[in-house]
């Protein structure tokens, strides 16, 4: 192309590298997008997300893409090196920390996504090219160079014989001193892909595992293979790990904050195809963390690289570890950091993540400051809270004590352990004496309490705190010189039943234990709460994650509209003598003119643990009669019962060879159970157990198959012709199968 520069927005695009076409595309899929950011903006996206439902459009316009860059420190005076800026899902959040930002990209349709995206940003440059054409004539020097899902491909763009060395070495010559690279990449031994994740960019299972045996561009590595790679090119590093993977991470971890068993809840996230789950993952990847091998096992890394360290005092810091709840009404979106300066001390942080959340933390320090006169002479005690405020007084963080004991989950998790149920609920029934040292007010409903937890009416007395904190959960609260309370960010200073966040607290304990025994307990009872009130408390607290949620539609919630199909293994392994679904059941009516594929109905029926297929049903008016079709496969049928109005039907026909006591061989893809009088309106039951039957187990019984055909020869004429007279129509009749056999029934 002729035009050498382009600006959208604020924007800037150059072309002057730009080869004249794009050489990679996803088609349509790109078409879209850039329909999207032309028309909408970044508050529409989530909705858009739900809505178009397609792996696609969650990837490149989901705010859940930055939180891999979010927590890191860059600051406001810095200049960031974007390489394969793709569609921008990184580059606004760049741009929002740093003074300028660089974007490399080799596709056009791309950029302009990335330019209409972000077009209300100033400081963004977008080089539209091949990276070794673009880097040819780079002459700045940058703080950060981001290489977000970029370096597996440097195979396909670095002409070198060490592409992956000799790309790092480029890279390192554009580094300001102290300067930094950021790669995201997949783990080759990323524990889902063990589990039955395919592998994301060939979409094979096992294919970075294996080494990628058929061949790929592509490569992934191990955490030692990039540890080598990043010393061999006199580079320090530093390792963090996004959980459940860097493209949509919710939790990052690092070799300094590693998780804690029970953190794994978020791992079948399969938007971008099927998937089987060979294990529970969460279980596996608990075991990692209690014998030290999670950093093997991580699904992604996030891996700093640097020459020499910053020249930096050291109260400076660093962070260990960042939990993003963005995924929230924006009022309520934070980023909470765990940092560590060059002492050694670690400080909790909590930052808004949107500028309308900053009036949720301000009501956070202010419940701090009730809550220190509200607990005056208990057991408990609000962690300490400060507020760190810009050089115009506006808050940027609330800033927390970082403290490091056992928490009150932690001691019910030994005593459960130790097969302590007893105690442990003694435990449970003592939290709640002390939360009752608290509740010193009589509850009553107002319009606040409605508005968050729905409920109009609570029957009979409940006490209730001057100010609740109703997250104090068991993990939330720590021992040190008392109970600190960790977390108060859900306080409110209306009434709100104590027994309420007595349920929570119970209730979330449960949720994380796999201990049947626990659950098996009523726990509830002993505490006092009767089947009504959990009724009542399970209510609020739906309506009260609705609040939070507002009209933001979870991670969760988008991947029941649209995940991709996930078997699990021990299914499969049920299934694998059908290798299909033999619940779905097709039903055939003859309305008085015979079989026809208009006429015809799909059933759901239900499997029980002994693979006995049944299913209920009614006759639709003016049915004469009825054929089933259960499968679409060869198989060996045994029915169990037929009944029409709960009687057992006298006789059935039958396209397969009856052999004994109701089953029926069908060597046939075409297996059919025909009842020649089923009036409309009738009730229908029917259930029976099935094997598909392959080649390898038919051929060998076809000489006897042939002779056990041959002695019902004479009676399945009479049959043949009764059931043709019978199912006779015009041109868009059911074809008639070969032979039908009539079976007597139940």
């Amino acid at each position: 192309m002729d035009v050498k520069q382009e600006k959208i927005g604020n924007v800037i695009l150059d072309y002057t590298d730009y080869p004249g076409e794009d050489f990679y595309s996803e088609g349509s899929d790109e078409d879209r997008l850039l329909e999207i950011v032309k028309e909408h903006t970044d508050k529409e996206f989530n909705r858009i997300i739900a809505e178009e439902r397609r792996w696609s459009t969650l990837y490149h316009l989901s705010h859940l893409r930055g939180n891999i860059v979010d927590f890191l420190p860059i600051q406001p005076h810095e200049k960031v090196l974007e390489v394969g800026a793709g569609c921008g899902a990184i580059t606004g959040v760049l741009a929002k920390k740093a003074k300028k930002v660089t974007c490399i990209e080799l596709s056009r349709k791309r950029s302009l996504i990335n330019a209409y995206k972000n077009r209300d940003k100033d400081n963004i440059e977008i080089k539209v090219g091949n990276f070794q054409d673009v880097e040819s004539h780079l002459n700045e020097k940058y703080d950060y160079i981001m290489l977000i899902g970029v370096l597996e491909y440097a195979l396909s763009y670095i002409n070198d014989p060490k592409p992956y060395e000799r790309f790092l070495e480029i890279l390192a010559e554009h580094l300001n001193t102290g300067g930094r690279i950021i790669i995201a990449i997949e783990n080759k031994y990323g524990m889902k892909y063990f589990a039955g994740a395919r592998e994301d960019h060939t979409g094979r299972y096992f294919d970075s595992i294996m080494g990628y045996p058929h061949g790929s561009g592509v490569r992934t590595f191990s955490r030692d293979q990039l540890a080598r790679l990043a010393v061999d090119n006199g580079f320090m590093y530093k390792f963090y790990y996004p959980y459940p993977d860097y493209k949509l991470p919710i939790m990052i971890y690092s070799d300094d904050r590693l998780p804690a068993v029970g953190d794994f809840t978020m791992n079948e996230r399969n938007f971008d195809g099927e998937r089987f789950t060979a294990f529970d993952e969460g279980l596996a990847f608990d075991e990692s963390v209690r014998d030290g091998s999670f950093p093997f096992f991580s699904n992604s890394f996030l891996l700093e690289l640097y020459k020499e360290n910053k020249v930096e005092g050291f109260s400076v810091r660093h962070p260990i570890y960042s939990k993003h709840s963005n995924e929230r009404d924006v009022r309520f979106r934070i980023r909470t950091d765990i940092a560590e300066d060059g002492y050694h001390k670690r400080y909790v942080m909590k930052f808004p993540a949107a500028s309308e959340a900053v009036a949720h933390l301000e009501k956070m320090y202010a419940a701090f400051e009730k809550m220190k006169e509200e607990y005056v002479g208990t057991n408990f005690r609000p962690n300490n809270c400060v507020r760190k405020v810009d050089a115009n007084g506006k808050l940027e963080c609330l800033e927390f004590e970082y403290l490091d004991g056992i928490t009150m989950a932690d001691e019910l998790d030994r005593l459960r352990k130790r097969g302590r149920i007893d105690d442990l609920i003694s435990v449970m029934v003592k939290f709640k004496e002390t939360l009752e040292t608290i509740a010193r007010r009589d509850f009553y409903i107002t319009d606040e309490f409605t508005q968050i937890f729905g409920e109009t009416k609570i029957p009979g007395s409940h006490a209730s705190m001057g100010t609740t904190n109703v997250d104090m959960i068991f993990t939330n609260l720590a021992y040190s010189e008392g109970w600190n309370v960790l977390d108060y960010e859900w306080t409110f200073d209306f009434p709100i039943p104590v027994d309420y966040v007595l349920y929570r607290s119970i209730r979330y304990y449960l949720e994380d234990s796999a201990d049947d025994e626990l659950k098996k307990r009523d726990i509830y009872g002993v505490l006092g709460m009767s089947e009504e009130e959990l009724k009542i408390y399970e209510r609020m607290e739906n309506s009260f994650q609705r609040w939070i949620a507002g009209d933001k539609l979870s991670l969760i919630g988008m991947y029941s509209i649209f995940g991709g199909n996930n078997i699990h293994f021990e299914e499969a392994i049920g299934n694998a003598r059908l290798l299909v679904r033999p619940e779905r059941v097709r039903l055939y009516f003859d309305y008085g003119k015979g079989f026809s594929e208009e006429n015809t109905i799909f059933v759901n029926a239900e499997r029980d643990e002994n693979n006995t297929i049944s299913f209920d049903t009614k006759l639709p008016e003016g049915c004469v009669a009825l054929r089933i079709d259960p499968g679409d496969f060869s198989c060996i049928l045994k029915l169990v019962s037929c009944k029409l109005n709960n009687n057992e039907v006298e006789k059935y026909l039958v396209n397969g060879i009856s052999i004994r006591d109701h089953v029926v061989l069908y060597d046939t893809a075409d297996p059919q159970i025909i009842l020649e009088y089923a009036p409309g309106g009738a009730e229908l039951h029917l259930s029976y157990t099935l094997s598909k039957i392959s080649n390898d187990f038919y051929l060998p019984l076809a000489d006897e198959i042939r002779n056990q055909r041959a002695r019902l020869k004479v009676a399945e004429r009479s049959t043949k012709k009764k059931v043709k007279d019978f199912l006779k129509h015009e041109q868009q009749v059911v074809e008639v199968p070969s032979s039908y056999v009539e079976v007597k029934g139940i």
